[in-house]
């Protein structure tokens, strides 16, 4: 029952009572003063007898006893009321505290169908919000911990290359001309390798702030990933990868920036290349159209990953094994994941029965009317 109801219910029963007391007191009133013939009870009358002719004091009685019953009556059922409504007060400030102290996963349990219980309802609303929010922003906290270990890690090693080859020249070790030209190669390719990195951590950034604008426009998938693939197959084949296109649906459109998607799947071609254990290995590419999506999918025949590792894969600096940190700057596949949900989808990793490791990109499909 809602306090409102309740209240009303109480206000009810003091006019009732108040009605009845009236009654009552009116009755006596008129028993005493007007009864005539033998009373009921003779030890009665003989009590009221003295005041029989005393109507005022009679009313002033009645009128004493009437205050006190009210204000009994009304302590009461105030008491009661003060008690439902501070009843849902007190784990409503216990919320309040723990919320206080950071422990966003506090509930409070209140069943009572009364207007308490939307506040309750909200306040675990709430803090099941701030709760995702703290879990996120730890989550957050971690990824950047290991972003500036990552960065600092990735930058240190080719400039200590670096600088062992300008020592090995400054000392002499380089002697002949072609030690020198050695050694000037291989600055010139830690050189390189330091500049990839900063290109792709300086997108990492823009597109973690949102501010890389992407040229979204409407994209038939099939040809434009046929169109990449036909146009790195030799490059890729003689690097020791065979690529093959299964499946690809026709007349299916997205909205895509058509050079962002080729830098990612160049990044997965990439990743493959980096960490095949044989001397060659297979790209299958294949697509579908499923409900309102178009799933892309790029499996290999590689290594793969362990299970556990699965779901890190996007993560920032993130490497399986941590001897492959030579290979590349550890921010491809984030990269990746951030282009795509640019563009409205999402990018995901899975092992397959058969081995290797299949990366699956799910994008709208636009509609005949042209919306995605």
């Amino acid at each position: 029952m809602t306090i409102r109801r309740q209240l009303f219910f109480s206000n009810v029963r003091i006019l009732l009572l108040s009605f009845a007391t009236l009654v009552f007191i009116g009755n006596i009133s008129a028993f005493i003063i007007f009864r005539t013939g033998r009373p009921y009870s003779e030890s009665l009358m003989e009590f009221i007898r003295p005041y029989r002719n005393d109507m005022r004091l009679i009313w002033i009685l009645g009128i004493a006893f009437f205050i006190i019953l009210i204000s009994v009556v009304n302590n009461y059922y105030t008491h009661r009321m003060s008690k439902r409504i501070i009843k849902p007060l007190e784990p409503l400030s216990e919320g309040v505290h723990q919320i206080n102290e950071s422990n966003f996963s506090y509930r409070i349990n209140y069943r009572n169908d009364d207007e308490f219980r939307p506040i309750c309802d909200a306040f675990n609303e709430m803090a099941a919000k701030l709760e995702t929010s703290a879990v996120r922003r730890q989550k957050e906290e971690a990824n950047r911990r290991e972003l500036i270990a990552g960065i600092s890690h990735d930058l240190r090693t080719p400039l200590t290359s670096i600088k062992g080859c300008l020592e090995g020249i400054e000392t002499g070790v380089a002697s002949t001309p072609e030690m020198k030209d050695r050694y000037l190669k291989f600055m010139k390719n830690k050189t390189a390798d330091l500049e990839h990195i900063i290109e792709q951590l300086f997108l990492f950034s823009k597109l973690d702030m949102d501010e890389f604008p992407l040229s979204l426009r409407r994209t038939d998938i099939t040809a434009a990933v046929c169109d990449m693939i036909e146009n790195s197959r030799a490059e890729y084949s003689s690097r020791g990868m065979d690529i093959k296109i299964t499946g690809m649906p026709e007349n299916v459109y997205v909205n895509a920036d058509v050079i962002m998607l080729r830098n990612v799947i160049i990044n997965i071609f990439e990743n493959s290349v980096k960490y095949k254990t044989k001397k060659t290995v297979q790209m299958k590419v294949s697509a579908a159209a499923e409900n309102n999506d178009v799933l892309l999918s790029l499996a290999d025949n590689g290594p793969g990953v362990q299970a556990d590792f699965v779901s890190k894969l996007f993560n920032a600096f993130y490497r399986t094994d941590p001897s492959r940190s030579r290979q590349g700057s550890g921010l491809g596949l984030t990269i990746c994941g951030k282009i795509i949900e640019r563009m409205g989808g999402s990018i995901n990793a899975e092992l397959p029965e058969t081995g290797g490791l299949t990366i699956i990109i799910r994008l709208p499909l636009i509609q005949e009317n042209g919306n995605a």
